[in-house]
């Protein structure tokens, strides 16, 4: 097997893992009111592009795709206790596509297994990206208590059909993760809405 098979199917195997660990969550947020998140600090948002999504998609317009975008993170910033970052989204591709709802945001190790993962998701789709476009959003990470996961940790967006990873926004060392604030308490992720 080619080192290039290869990757491509670990990618795979990390999306249909990252898919079904989604499932689940979802599955279990069902009648369950979701907890209030905390509020990321302001940042700048890096800009590819002056353009922005359209709020008023076209019926004819596809999901976006992985081979269509480019997900970027900005550098990491403590806030109360919590790590967050900022996140933009940019369609390289030739043609408008439509963006999930909501941002819905994994966290995965390196094995590809899904950690932690914001819930529950927005049904439905969101904004139009046009070609060359950008939107983003916020990503908040609060009371990482495991001390024995295994680093590095990656990102992943949720789109329609499939998962993109989140260039550069690793945690690679525990210290790179927010602090445990309650033992008794579960990690928190939340994202704000596409911005």
């Amino acid at each position: 097997m080619t080192p290039a098979i290869a990757t491509t199917l670990h990618r795979r195997s990390r999306h249909l893992a990252f898919c079904a660990a989604l499932l689940a969550l979802l599955v279990g947020a069902c009648g369950n009111t979701p907890s209030p998140s905390p509020s990321p600090s302001p940042s700048a948002v890096p800009s590819a592009s002056p353009s922005t999504a359209s709020a008023s998609p076209s019926s004819s317009e596809a999901a976006c795709v992985t081979a269509d975008l480019t997900v970027t993170g900005g550098p990491w910033g403590g806030a109360a206790g919590s790590r967050g970052s900022d996140i933009v989204v940019q369609n390289g591709g030739t043609a408008a596509c439509l963006m999930p709802a909501g941002p819905t945001v994994a966290m995965v190790d390196p094995s590809g297994a899904v950690l932690l993962a914001n819930t529950p998701p927005q049904v439905g789709t969101g904004p139009s990206l046009a070609p060359g476009a950008t939107i983003g959003f916020s990503l908040v990470l609060g009371n990482w208590c495991d001390q024995g996961v295994n680093l590095p940790l990656h990102f992943s967006l949720a789109l329609a059909a499939e998962s993109i990873d989140i260039a550069n926004l690793t945690e690679q060392t525990l210290d790179d993760l927010p602090p445990c604030n309650g033992p008794d308490q579960p990690p928190s992720i939340s994202t704000t809405a596409w911005q």
